[in-house]
């Protein structure tokens, strides 16, 4: 079975949330302006540095990790269960809130990139099944 396809979304996926985890470890004012927050507080700053950085950078380590030992299932899975976490919760906020805005974009780009990483997922599971 050839791992191209799934390298590539774990690489690529890796590479976007160790990306957005940089530009807003930097700048969390980016975040705030985009959702229409005008004030923010040293509190709010901290918080999209530990979840929208940390945790992301976390996330895109642990794949790259995963990556790099073979075990393209779990690096794959890793990736796509907290993109499909997020794109469900913007789902669910949308409709209980009544807004839209960037979320409906957002979410849509999240549900791809998690179909994507599972389908990895899936095509990793049956080439490991085939051998």
């Amino acid at each position: 079975m050839s791992s191209r396809f799934p390298t590539v979304v774990i690489l690529i996926t890796a590479a976007a949330f160790a990306g957005f985890a940089i530009w807003l470890t930097v700048m969390p004012n980016a975040l705030l302006e985009a959702f229409g927050i005008a004030e923010r507080t040293p509190q709010m700053a901290t918080e999209i540095r530990a979840f929208y950085g940390g945790i992301e950078f976390g996330i895109a380590a642990a794949m790259f990790v995963l990556w790099l030992r073979g075990d393209l299932f779990a690096a794959l899975l890793i990736g796509g269960l907290p993109l499909a976490g997020s794109a469900t919760g913007r789902c669910i906020g949308m409709m209980a809130d009544g807004f839209f805005g960037l979320h409906a974009g957002f979410a849509v780009m999240e549900a791809i990139a998690a179909v994507l990483c599972f389908v990895g997922c899936a095509m990793v599971s049956r080439g490991n099944s085939d051998g």
